[in-house]
């Protein structure tokens, strides 16, 4: 079976140096991708964002160094040793759930790791951290993931795709950095090593572990959808050798709700969302144009977000008519119809928040 690899991501295309040796070994082996990420080489997102230069001077710095903060967790993580070991058992692992709930997860679940849970090679995406990792093959060292959840601002979601939205996806990931990093030197402490996987850096992509350790289900927008916060969350895993016993995948009648519902496939601005089965890696997603996604951030100068605050579950529905709704197709139109009947299409706030509305200024 075919591993992931980061070097496949848009991410990692779309640095490639034009001319370089990666970039030639990259296209020639995958020719298919080389013209529309060509046309978006080099561009960052955040440089286009659709405000004046008063806006961008005052509010920018807001996020503009969280890279240099998760730095710092990743260094402190790095330069901890591995103290003595001591004994746990597996059924230890409902401890570490709520150890990393106390650290500021909104939700936690284990799954052990195999050869295939791991990207192939690193698709040099670490600068921020002063690593230059492409090609390089990455070693399946760890046994165990415990991954995570951090719930975004629901309010600046809704703002999406204006600023806010991009406030709040970037705290998501500074917040799993630190929830991580918290939970990686206490498990040093322990004497199990442990590595932290953050927005700079992977081991693995989250979204398949997430599933797997039944923290949701896959959903249309190839997102990890929660039955408590839809796809309002970001994602986090510490890696460690520390054996625990692992959660099981959950089945809430997603897939067929994705398919009655539909609302971030017709809410997507540039119709990158399709309901066309993929399989990859030995498992189901949605085949999905990462190209015109990122288009759409080059446009207004944020990471969108208009499919994760469209879903029902994001905006939240009756829990109890949801944890049902599994093999009920009527239960999942009167969720939708529910749903419609209060926000419309999605539910949209126009007005900007107090913390980047400028009174009296023009």
């Amino acid at each position: 079976m075919k591993k992931y690899d980061e070097r496949e991501t848009l991410f990692s295309r779309i640095g490639l140096v034009k001319g370089s040796k990666e970039y030639e070994d990259f296209y020639r082996k995958n020719p298919d991708y080389q013209l529309n990420d060509d046309h978006l080489r080099g561009i960052s997102f955040r440089d286009n964002l659709n405000e004046d230069n008063n806006f961008k001077k005052l509010f920018s710095p807001l996020i503009s160094n969280n890279k240099l903060f998760i730095k710092s967790l990743h260094d402190l993580v790095d330069n901890y040793a591995v103290k003595e070991k001591q004994n746990i058992s597996k059924s230890f692992s409902e401890n570490i759930k709520e150890i990393t709930k106390y650290y500021g997860a909104t939700n936690v679940g284990i799954t052990t790791l195999d050869e295939s849970s791991y990207y192939s090679h690193r698709g040099g995406l670490s600068e921020a951290l002063g690593i230059d990792s492409y090609n390089q093959k990455i070693k399946a060292n760890y046994k165990t993931a415990i991954v995570f959840t951090i719930k975004m601002d629901l309010e600046m979601m809704n703002r999406a795709p204006h600023f806010e939205e991009l406030l709040a996806t970037e705290e998501g990931y500074l917040k799993v950095a630190q929830v991580g990093a918290r939970l990686s030197v206490y498990l040093k402490s322990l004497g199990y090593d442990a590595f932290l996987n953050s927005s700079e850096l992977y081991l693995a992509p989250l979204v398949p572990l997430a599933y797997d350790a039944g923290l949701g289900e896959i959903g249309l927008s190839n997102h990890l959808v929660t039955l408590e916060h839809g796809d309002n969350v970001r994602l986090g895993a510490v890696f460690t050798n520390l054996e625990l016993e692992p959660d099981s995948p959950i089945d809430f009648g997603l897939v067929e709700f994705c398919k009655r519902c539909s609302l971030c496939l017709i809410n997507c601005p540039t119709n990158c969302i399709t309901h066309l089965p993929r399989i990859v890696n030995g498992r189901k997603f949605y085949k999905f144009d990462d190209v015109l996604c990122y288009e759409m951030w080059t446009k207004v100068g944020t990471d969108c977000g208009v499919c994760l605050q469209s879903c029902p579950l994001t905006q939240g529905v009756d829990l109890k008519k949801a944890e049902k709704m599994k093999d009920n197709p009527a239960l999942m139109d009167e969720i939708v119809k529910e749903h419609l009947e209060k926000y419309g299409r999605r539910k949209y706030t126009e007005n900007p928040l107090k913390i980047v509305s400028l009174k009296g200024e023009k």
